[in-house]
């Protein structure tokens, strides 16, 4: 019983670190995109350049649940149609406004803040966020780099 088990310890940390270390790049440099498209119940955001899927990244949410954001401050994730604005200073690693929301209510995609960043892929096991839809620093980096301003947003449920 006891190989039983540190064999199941060793597999999940090894398991974990391989998760890790993986790359993270799904883009090739100097790609663009002209459409983001995030599916909330699938935890996904899609990156599209003139309808051909060009990456699709895992990402977390809300932590009030996957609701339609109605008001300011009920911190949930709009759904709709909008307007990519890339900001120029964020407390994350790098951010992106999602329409009026992103401007009025700071609804943001964006990746970790610079003292969390060592977590990488692992935030993604839980929905954390406030209304806003969250990445890696690697693969936001990638997203701000690939689009421009008024880049469309489509949030599905």
């Amino acid at each position: 019983m006891k190989k039983i088990s540190l064999l199941t310890i060793l597999f999940t940390f090894f398991g974990l670190t391989i998760y890790y270390v993986y790359p993270e790049s799904k883009l090739k440099d100097g790609q663009k995109a002209d459409r983001i498209v995030i599916n909330k119940s699938k935890h996904e955001l899609k990156l599209f350049y003139k309808k051909e899927l060009l990456a699709t990244y895992v990402v977390s949410l809300s932590s009030k649940g996957l609701n339609k954001k109605t008001k300011a401050g009920d911190s949930l994730t709009p759904e709709g149609v909008f307007k990519a604005k890339k900001r120029t200073f964020s407390n994350f690693h790098r951010a992106i406004e999602i329409g009026d929301w992103g401007s009025n209510c700071n609804v943001l995609i964006h990746g970790l803040k610079d003292k969390y960043r060592f977590i990488k892929k692992f935030h993604r096991f839980i929905d954390w966020t406030d209304g806003c839809v969250a990445l890696t620093n690697t693969e936001i980096e990638e997203i701000y780099n690939a689009i421009n301003n008024k880049t469309t947003i489509e949030i599905n449920t």
